[in-house]
């Protein structure tokens, strides 16, 4: 796999585009190591169909060897061993090791956006159970369905603070 930096369109979605270093790709997902202003911010998988482009300029190299230079390319695992065939698949290996999840249904007419940890797997859908941005649980879980999902974060930066405020609470 090419280690260098890639820019995903999802047109259908949003005009900015997404960088990261691709880790693997299946016929339905996209894993890759998630760049933001030139730092790295977790993993993010992405669904292949709402991709609408995925390409390599010269400006991903440049910022590739811009990264180089800083020293931050050397902290890319390219070796993740996440099994991302389909989502169901991917959240029963990923919730053994994560907490904390960034989920998005963007395609909804009402699109939504989901942190918190995951409590069920199911055949077609999880359960999670939420928290509001003043780090307060939600009464009720949420259900989401696999077909819904277009998104998921997992150990970025947003999600390590959380993890460390509830780790210090102890809940």
């Amino acid at each position: 796999m090419v280690q260098e930096l890639i820019n995903i369109e999802r047109d259908v979605f949003d005009g900015n585009n997404i960088q990261g270093f691709l880790l693997a790709k299946s016929e339905e997902l996209i894993l890759i190591s998630y760049v933001y202003d030139f730092n790295l911010d977790g993993v993010m998988i992405l669904r292949n169909q709402d991709i609408s482009e995925l390409k390599t300029g010269k400006t991903d190299a440049f910022q590739t060897q811009s990264l180089k230079n800083e020293g931050v390319f050397e902290n890319i695992k390219f070796n993740v061993e996440y099994n991302i065939n389909c989502w169901k698949v991917f959240f029963d290996n990923a919730t053994k090791i994560h907490k904390y999840f960034i989920l998005e249904e963007e395609a909804l007419e009402d699109p939504r956006f989901s942190i918190g940890k995951i409590i069920e797997l199911n055949k077609d859908h999880l359960v999670m159970s939420t928290f509001t941005g003043i780090g307060r649980w939600e009464e009720d879980t949420i259900t989401i369905k696999y077909s819904d999902l277009t998104s998921c974060q997992i150990n970025n930066n947003y999600l390590n603070v959380y993890e460390r405020y509830f780790d210090q609470l102890g809940t």
